[in-house]
């Protein structure tokens, strides 16, 4: 019984949300705080980089393409600092070669996604991301 209410229990997690399009920004962040995580909106790089020093997120969900410091930028900053240990980084973009993505994944980068996913699956998107060893009901391992 107490693997299944692990299961059923919801993933709270924090969470910095870098993204310069403030619609769509808006449009996550209230998906993500409806699901019952904390969300910290930033709207270029340089506050995201200040956010996750000053926060000490789970979890950044940053756009590559930003401005003041693109996404890759904030990462390679963030790769000497001791508050981003643990981090996990999710990059979001609608454009990614594989240049781009290579070096995401050297800088600690754990998924891409496409901003043009359905917000409908953003909420397991994050949960597998915080809690990648927790098995999902309907999934091998459930």
């Amino acid at each position: 019984m107490e693997s299944v209410d692990k299961l059923s229990a919801k993933v709270s997690a924090t969470i910095v949300l870098a993204q310069d399009d403030s619609d769509l920004r808006a449009i996550y962040a209230l998906c993500l705080r409806e699901a019952g995580h904390v969300v910290w909106e930033a709207a270029d790089g340089a506050q995201a980089l200040a956010m996750v020093r000053a926060r000490a997120p789970e979890l950044l969900l940053i756009d590559i393409w930003m401005p003041i410091l693109n996404g890759l930028e904030v990462l390679e900053r963030l790769g000497r600092d001791s508050e981003a240990v643990g981090l996990k980084v999710v990059m979001l973009s609608n454009q990614s070669d594989a240049d781009t993505r290579l070096e995401g994944y050297a800088l600690g980068v754990v998924d891409f996604w496409a901003k043009d996913m359905s917000i409908d699956d953003l909420p397991q998107r994050i949960e597998r991301v915080v809690c990648p060893t927790q098995a999902m009901p309907g999934q091998p391992g459930s």
